[in-house]
């Protein structure tokens, strides 16, 4: 049989019934494109978790927070288990301890003003004080983190600003008071006056104290959570407006010498009534929450992928089951089993390929558009990543084929079934 005659055999054979396939087809077409939709936000989000848990979120260290007491809906840090200097010490004998640094609020009102894009504001504050080791060598380089009262009169109180406060900025007070967002360069060499010992709420029995501030650098530590500025600082004011309280550290944040030591020091932290809480642990939980959540609409996707290929291979077997005559006319013409096998799982083929293929790309396409959509509404997210969506060229390609190379494989195998029928069965009425 020539090579012509074959082209016209299917011709005439495939007339007509290209309609039964659509609905296989449509299935999988749809399949794809929410298989590589939910694969490449899922990816772009835990890429975007990795980013902390690799930079902000060191796995050797525990924060150490007082447990406090809690009556009805309030909360309070004093009245339970404080942190004490004598805690700290004890903790810092361990073996395990690399590091401890510790950190103080300021038990006392403060009001910062200035000029934001030209307009004079003021907002009350929290101020934390934390050591220079706390922040590391490399965004200390150009300056000088020991400050006190005495130097007031001639230097500038330096501010650590946390990325997170300037995003809650951008998302929030910024955009509902029709002022323009602010990058973390563009808030550096900022100059502010500090009021302590009052604010718009209270007032203080003692003088106020002012200073003079300047913003002199951002930080992405997760665990500065109000603006850090010099731990003699906040503790001279402390004990200035409060002589007669203690020190109590508002929290301490242990280094631990092995990533492996820090189940053992929680424990040791909780024994003492104390919280310990690990910001990598927090994220690693959402960050798994994530990709399960990912894999199973993953799962979904590759399930109803699967459906559809099957369903394309169904259709066109009982095709041929519906037209064993036409099939036995072909075989009795001299037309080899293996070829018409192979021309049938090449109509599988064929289909399947543009169908996942256009899937995947417009799958790719809205995973775009639904990244840049949330990054334009977003500031927070704008600001910590440039896309929420990922795109794994070669696993795609990869997934296509071995997809593509199993449903032609399960194909020709199901027609070399039927093909192994006498041809006297087919041509029977």
């Amino acid at each position: 049989m020539k090579l012509s005659e074959v082209k016209l055999a299917l011709h005439l054979w495939n007339r007509g019934h290209w309609k039964d396939y659509i609905f296989s087809q449509g299935m999988l077409f749809t399949a794809s494109l929410l298989l590589v939709f939910f694969i490449s936000i899922g990816l772009g989000v835990q890429n975007l978790l990795d980013r902390f848990l690799s930079s902000d979120l060191p796995a050797e260290q525990v924060r150490v927070t007082p447990s406090g007491m809690q009556v009805g809906f309030f909360q309070t840090e004093t009245g339970g288990m404080e942190i004490t200097e004598e805690i700290k010490s004890e903790l810092a004998n361990s073996p395990l301890v690399e590091r401890i640094d510790p950190q103080i609020y300021a038990h006392v009102p403060a009001l910062l003003r200035g000029q934001l894009g030209g307009q004079p504001y003021y907002t009350d504050i929290t101020l934390e004080g934390v050591t220079g080791e706390f922040l590391g060598d490399s965004l200390l380089q150009d300056i000088n983190w020991s400050y006190t009262l005495d130097d007031s009169s001639s230097r500038f109180l330096p501010i650590i600003l946390s990325e997170n406060l300037l995003l809650l900025y951008n998302a929030g007070f910024a955009e509902s008071n029709n002022l323009l967002g602010l990058t973390p360069d563009g808030v550096l060499g900022t100059e502010c006056i500090v009021t302590l010992g009052r604010s718009s709420i209270a007032d203080l029995d003692n003088p106020p104290v002012t200073v003079r501030a300047r913003i002199e650098a951002t930080s992405r530590n997760m665990n500065l959570f109000a603006i850090g500025v010099p731990f003699e600082f906040v503790d001279e004011i402390n004990s200035l407006f409060l002589p007669d309280d203690t020190r109590r550290f508002s929290a301490l944040v242990i280094t631990a010498k092995r990533a492996e030591d820090v189940p053992e020091i929680v424990r040791i932290v909780e024994e003492t009534g104390l919280r310990a809480e690990t910001r990598r642990g927090i994220a690693q939980k959402a960050e798994i929450l994530v990709g399960a959540v990912t894999a199973a609409l993953s799962a979904l996707a590759a399930a109803i992928l699967l459906s559809a290929l099957s369903s394309a291979i169904h259709t066109l077997v009982a095709d041929l089951k519906n037209r064993r005559f036409a099939l036995g006319v072909l075989m009795a013409l001299g037309t080899p089993h293996d070829r018409l096998a192979m021309i049938f799982a090449f109509q599988i083929l064929f289909m399947s390929f543009i169908s996942m293929v256009l899937g995947a790309v417009l799958g790719c396409l809205l995973a775009w558009g639904a990244s840049s959509a949330l990054l334009s509404l977003s500031p927070v997210l704008r600001a910590a990543v440039d896309s929420l969506a990922v795109f794994p060229a070669g696993w795609l390609a990869a997934g296509i084929g071995v997809m593509l190379a199993t449903s032609t494989g399960t194909a020709y195998v199901f027609f070399g079934r039927i093909l192994k029928t006498p041809v006297t069965r087919l041509l029977r009425p």
